[in-house]
């Protein structure tokens, strides 16, 4: 005997109710993962090309100043011209994200400034050789987990010569060679000493 009625039971209603909830739930978790992939990928490539760019300026001011002074967190550089640069490392309004601005200066008014966004738990200072006329600037990203749990805790900074790479004392600090891409140093040249 044939049913006047066809449709769908209950049970089937319910079973495929649960199978897109279960497709819909992979999908967005899916989406997720790609969309943080994307996200990191894009901050790499703009932490790389701020990097360069910061590389290349920092460079071209200390070959271009006449004088240098170290100072706390910061760098000033004059200029023949009566101008001066104050590279200085604050903390951002984000936790743990230092950012280096370069403040140009004329008459102690300040003209323009540039900002570049360091990494995410990350520290940066500065360090010169009055022999050599050298500045560097450095850069260590501690590396985290996903739970932003620091891996590695930097060395001291008095450890570490920028000039050279090494760091005195490693068998006591304890740190691992897997992270030594985690430091960036910046090296340039007064053009008349110190």
């Amino acid at each position: 005997m044939n049913n006047k009625y066809s449709g769908f039971t209950l049970i089937e209603t319910v079973l495929a109710f649960a199978a897109e909830t279960f497709v819909i739930g992979l999908g967005v978790g899916v989406l997720f993962m790609v969309t943080e992939m994307r996200i990191k990928e894009y901050r790499g490539s703009y932490l790389c090309s701020s990097y360069s760019r910061l590389s290349e300026q920092f460079r071209t001011d200390l070959h271009a100043a006449t004088t240098s002074q170290l100072e706390n967190n910061s760098l000033r550089l004059t200029f023949p011209n009566d101008e001066e640069l104050v590279y200085s490392i604050e903390q951002a309004e984000f936790p743990e994200q230092p950012v280096l601005r370069r403040n140009k200066m004329y008459a102690n008014k300040k003209i323009a400034t540039e900002t570049y966004i360091l990494p995410d738990h990350s520290v940066a200072w500065f360090v010169s050789d009055k022999d050599a006329g050298l500045i560097a600037l450095n850069i260590w990203t501690q590396p985290v987990d996903r739970r932003s749990q620091i891996l590695v805790t930097m060395p001291k900074k008095e450890d570490f010569n920028p000039f050279t790479r090494e760091i005195a004392g490693q068998d006591k600090i304890g740190i691992d060679p897997r992270y030594a891409g985690n430091w960036r140093t910046i090296i340039g040249k007064i053009k008349n000493g110190l």
